[in-house]
């Protein structure tokens, strides 16, 4: 692997729970930050002159669904449940693994200009995805969601570990999460089994949590207690990501803080579909760990902390 210098850059340091910028050089080693230092020379490099850029970790995408960039116009007028009954769900019915493939392929390479090179997916057919992020080469933690609102439960999970099993074990920008859908979409069949994978394959788990007000109710009807209880019986004890978190309580909130879990939000799909935002300031004063879906970054290492 080619070593590479980074001269003159602006560079974005952690120091102290704070960000500063300092005016650095950067020597990279066998795909490894070797040095961070004024002035560096090394011949055997290849030099990159960052001068008036700024140089910091590749942004993290904390929840997505790849290949949906090709959806991004389909929301207008709708709300959450209505854009998945009506248009969504009828769509994603339709794709083939060519689309599935070739909407990746988009979704990496716009993520790609825009600094993002890790991505926390949920999404069916993701062999397509996992090839499409082998040719390019980026960081991405991926799964086949599971869900069984169709009873097909067993097929999903059948699908899962043959998609899980077939990884290859010595490429380290590919991980894997269990994905239930969601607390609304999963009996409480699903979620345990989902929690048993978990355990049995030593992964975390990432699921939507209370996006939209209409949630609450319908996890109540189907599971007969409050959303956050429905988490620690099935997830405590698990890293769990929670997608959007939208619509959290006080009693939530409390129930939160004695999990390993932490909340990606996505406050710009949120709006688009009438579900409001978080309130991230209170959460955050609260102790819980938010990410900001594509607008911040997270080091790598720090995924599992998400």
């Amino acid at each position: 692997m080619q070593n590479l210098l980074i001269k003159n850059g602006k560079v974005l340091l952690f120091k102290n729970d704070d960000v500063v910028i300092e005016n650095k050089d950067i020597l990279v080693q066998n795909g490894e930050i070797e040095k961070i230092e004024n002035n560096i020379n090394y011949e055997d490099a290849y030099v990159i002159n960052a001068k008036d850029k700024i140089v910091m970790p590749g942004l993290i995408n904390t929840h997505a669904h790849i290949p949906m960039s090709i959806f991004r116009v389909s929301t207008e007028g709708c709300s959450l449940y209505k854009w998945l009954h009506e248009k969504i769900w009828p769509i994603e019915d339709k794709l083939t693994k060519e689309d599935i493939y070739y909407a990746s392929m988009l979704s990496f390479v716009e993520m790609i200009s825009t600094g993002t090179t890790c991505i926390n997916d949920q999404y069916f057919m993701p062999e397509e995805i996992r090839k499409a992020a082998n040719n390019l080469k980026v960081r991405a933690v991926l799964t086949r969601p599971l869900i069984d609102t169709d009873g097909s439960l067993d097929t999903k999970i059948q699908e899962f570990r043959e998609f899980y099993e077939t990884r290859d074990k010595q490429n380290d920008l590919i991980t894997y999460t269990v994905s239930p859908h969601g607390l609304y979409t999963c009996s409480g069949k699903c979620l345990q089994k989902a929690a048993d994978l978990a355990k049995e394959y030593n992964l975390p788990v990432h699921v939507h949590f209370l996006e939209s007000i209409d949630e609450i109710s319908d996890i109540q009807k189907m599971h007969g207690m409050s959303a956050s209880k429905v988490l620690k019986k099935y997830f405590d004890g698990i890293h769990t990501i929670l997608a959007h978190s939208v619509k959290l309580n006080d009693e939530d909130i409390s129930m939160l803080k004695t999990m390993d879990c932490g909340i990606a939000h996505n406050p710009v799909s949120n709006l688009m579909l009438g579900c409001k935002i978080a309130d991230t300031t209170k959460y955050l004063k609260e102790g819980l760990n938010v990410a900001l879906r594509n607008r911040w970054a997270r080091l790598w290492k720090q995924l599992r902390y998400v």
